[in-house]
């Protein structure tokens, strides 16, 4: 993934009310920035998907049960 890819992902994501600047800097040429309200609600729906996912792959027997293998 080139910085393209990044920074167009981040320009999005700010876009969509994702992320934000945070407004720290210890660098002129970084840029750091967090998580919105909406962005945490729309990561928990996300990791809700990915677990459902995982569970449905381990009761088919794709995944072997209990943790990472």
């Amino acid at each position: 993934m080139g910085p393209g890819t990044l920074y167009g992902s981040i320009e999005r994501m700010t876009r969509d009310g994702l992320v934000e600047e945070s407004g720290l800097s210890d660098d002129e040429r970084r840029r750091y920035y967090r998580l919105t309200s909406l962005g945490h609600s729309v990561l928990a729906v996300e990791l809700g998907r990915l677990d459902a996912a995982v569970a449905s792959a381990r009761s088919l027997g794709l995944l072997p049960h209990g943790g990472r293998s």
